[in-house]
């Protein structure tokens, strides 16, 4: 697996995790809200307290743990939007063969770092490892800067859908894709 930055370490979360894990993106959401790309999560909304349970429960749910706490969190399954269907991959993969990205968040005072990149090729490495065949997510439209990061890290923009997500409604989505 990738290397993170010395002092950081990226392991699947575990049950005595989520009230640290919710602090966490409940933090990360006070922080992203005056900003104007904001992802529209919602400490009500999104990532809900179910969500974040099934994927904990499931193996899904990664933290990168630091000193201070919890720099980072992500969800890494195989679980898609239906509208992940309709997209133009550059991939073929069967369901079960693309590996989905989904809640991955930066604390605010890790940002800056290169955090974020490190954790995204320590996915890679693994999905690569576990035999998958890309790594795809979507972001909402005005994710700007975060859709410069995927770039930079390789990953190719797919197509630009209307996604329906019951926390946020019908939005556009950018789609990426990492081939791996």
């Amino acid at each position: 697996m990738s290397a993170l930055p010395e002092g950081y370490a990226l392991r699947v979360a575990a049950e005595p995790d989520f009230p640290a894990v919710r602090a966490f993106y409940d933090a990360l959401i006070d922080d992203m809200v005056r900003l104007p790309y904001h992802p529209l999560w919602d400490k009500n909304g999104h990532p809900s307290n179910q969500y974040l349970l099934a994927a904990l429960a499931a193996g899904e749910l990664w933290v990168v743990e630091h000193e201070d706490g919890i720099a980072s969190c992500l969800i890494v399954n195989h679980a898609a939007n239906d509208g992940y269907l309709n997209v133009p991959w550059r991939v073929k993969a069967a369901p079960g063969e693309a590996a989905i990205v989904h809640a991955f968040g930066v604390a605010t005072r890790h940002q800056g770092r290169g955090l974020g990149s490190a954790v995204m090729r320590c996915v890679m490495a693994h999905c690569r490892g576990v035999g998958d065949k890309a790594i795809r997510l979507d972001l909402i439209d005005f994710n700007l800067p975060v859709q410069k990061a995927y770039l930079k890290l390789g990953f190719v923009k797919c197509a630009e859908v209307r996604l329906y997500y019951e926390e946020v409604g019908w939005q556009l989505f950018h789609m990426f894709e990492f081939a791996l």
